[in-house]
C-alpha cells in the first residue's frame, strides 16, 4: 500500500471517529452517498438542531452552533463561503448533532451533508446517509405505495442491492449514486411513506448476489413482454441479467403499448443537434433487431439520398427515454411524420415493476418475483445488518 493510500485510510478512519462521537454513524452503519446537487454555483442549507462543520479531510471541526438559520452557500473568489464565513478547505461536512434533518433549497435529509468545492468552478452537495434510510427516500419515487406489498418489498430488495453495488463500483468517486433516474431517484425525508418504510424494514439487510458477488439489480416499468439482455446496453454479461424472460404480467399496464407521432423535421434537427449532418430525411427503418426484438440499428434515408446507420439506444436517448419509451417498437412512415408502435416503458432490463406488480396480484410473494426475474440469484442478507 503505497502512502498516499494509508494517509487517505487514516483520514477516513478519523472522520468516521469523529461522525460517530457526534452520533451520526455507528461502527456498522453502511453510508450510501447520494449526490443531490450538482454543478450548481449557489444553494441554500438549514438546519432546525445543534450542528458542526467539520473540515472532511482532516476532521478538524470548524464551527459548530445550536441552529442552523437558512443560510447561502456559494463560491467567493474559488472559496466556499457559508453565511458570512468562508473557508480554505474544498469539503465540508454539515454534521447534526442528533438525528436532525438538514434542508437544502427546503428538501429536507437525513444523515450528513457534504459540501464539495470543485477546483472553484462549482459545488456538488452529497447527502452521507445510512443504507436503510437510503432506501426509504427512494421506493416511493421508484414504485406506488399503494401497490400491493410484496411488489414493493421487490423493489425494496431490487434497490437495496443497486445501492450497494454502487458504492462498490464507485468508492473512489465523490459519490455513489446520483438522486435522478440515472441512479436511482431518491428525494430523502419529504419522499418517505408507511408502506414503503414497512416493505423497507420487512427486507431489512436483503440483497441479491450471483455467484457470491452483488450485481446492479437493474429494473425498469414495463418489459413489454420480454426482458433485455443487460450485455446490450451495458459490458455486463451475467445469467440474472441476460435477459430472454417471458413477463405476461405487465400486458394489462397503462405503458404495455403505445403510440408516438414525429414530424421529421423535428428527427432530423434532434439528430444534427448531436453531431449528425442530415438533409430531409424520407424514411427511418429497422436495420437491425436483438433476441428480445429490441431495435439495435436504424437506417435513416435522407432525401438527397444520404443514408446513415444509428444505434438504436443511441436514437432512443437523443429522441428523448420518456418521449421513445422503449426500444422495442415498429415504424410506420406517413410522409412528412412518422409513427413509432411500441412495447413496454424503460430499458427492459431486470425487473419489470409492473410485472412484479401483476406478480403480486397474483398472490405471488416478493422472493418469488425476484426469482423470476433475476434468474441465477441468490437472496442473501448483509452481515451487518440487524
Amino acid at each position: 500500500m503505497t502512502f498516499p493510500r494509508i494517509l487517505r485510510v487514516m483520514l477516513l478512519f478519523l472522520a468516521v471517529l469523529f461522525l460517530a462521537d457526534a452520533g451520526v454513524v455507528t461502527a456498522n452503519s453502511r453510508l450510501v452517498r447520494v449526490a443531490v446537487l450538482r454543478d450548481e454555483d449557489h444553494f441554500t442549507i438549514a438546519l432546525d438542531g445543534r450542528y458542526e462543520v467539520v473540515d472532511y479531510t482532516t476532521g478538524a471541526r470548524l464551527e459548530s452552533g445550536n441552529r442552523l438559520r437558512p443560510t447561502l452557500v456559494a463560491l467567493d473568489k474559488g472559496k466556499l463561503r457559508l453565511g458570512a464565513r468562508v473557508y480554505d478547505p474544498v469539503r465540508l461536512i454539515i454534521a447534526p448533532r442528533r438525528e436532525d434533518l438538514v434542508s437544502v433549497n427546503d428538501k429536507h435529509f437525513r444523515g450528513n451533508i457534504i459540501i464539495i468545492n470543485n477546483h472553484g468552478e462549482n459545488i456538488t452537495v452529497v447527502n452521507s446517509i445510512e443504507l436503510e434510510q437510503y432506501i426509504r427516500g427512494v421506493l416511493y419515487h421508484e414504485i406506488s405505495d399503494k401497490w400491493p406489498l410484496e411488489a414493493i418489498k421487490a423493489q425494496a430488495v431490487a434497490t437495496r442491492t443497486f445501492a450497494i453495488y454502487s458504492m462498490e463500483k464507485f468508492a473512489a468517486h465523490d459519490y455513489d449514486v446520483t438522486n435522478d433516474v440515472y441512479s436511482q431517484v431518491y428525494g430523502g425525508r419529504n419522499s418517505e411513506r408507511y408502506r414503503t418504510n414497512v416493505a423497507v424494514r420487512r427486507t431489512r439487510g436483503e440483497v441479491l448476489t450471483y455467484n457470491g458477488k452483488i450485481f446492479p439489480a437493474f429494473f425498469h416499468a414495463n418489459s413489454g413482454g420480454v426482458t433485455e439482455d443487460a450485455s446490450e446496453l451495458w459490458d455486463i454479461d451475467i445469467p440474472p441479467l441476460k435477459g430472454g424472460v417471458q413477463s405476461p404480467f405487465s400486458v394489462d399496464s397503462p405503458h404495455y403499448r403505445w403510440r408516438q407521432n414525429f414530424r421529421l423535421k423535428a428527427i432530423q434537427d434532434a439528430l444534427n443537434a448531436r453531431g449528425y449532418h442530415l438533409g430531409l430525411i424520407q424514411e427511418i427503418r429497422v436495420e437491425e433487431r436483438n433476441k428480445s426484438g429490441r431495435v439495435r440499428k436504424l437506417r435513416v434515408i435522407t432525401r438527397d439520398g444520404k443514408e446513415e446507420l444509428v444505434e438504436g439506444k443511441l436514437f432512443r436517448d437523443i429522441i428523448g427515454p420518456n418521449v421513445l419509451k422503449s426500444n422495442k417498437y415498429d415504424i410506420e412512415m406517413k410522409g412528412w411524420f412518422v409513427d413509432f408502435v411500441g412495447y413496454g416503458w424503460g430499458h427492459g432490463v431486470g425487473m419489470c415493476q409492473w410485472g412484479a406488480y401483476g406478480m403480486s396480484m397474483m398472490r405471488y410473494n416478493y422472493r418469488q418475483i425476484l426469482d423470476f426475474y433475476y434468474p441465477s440469484s441468490n437472496l442473501v442478507r448483509l452481515k451487518d445488518a440487524d
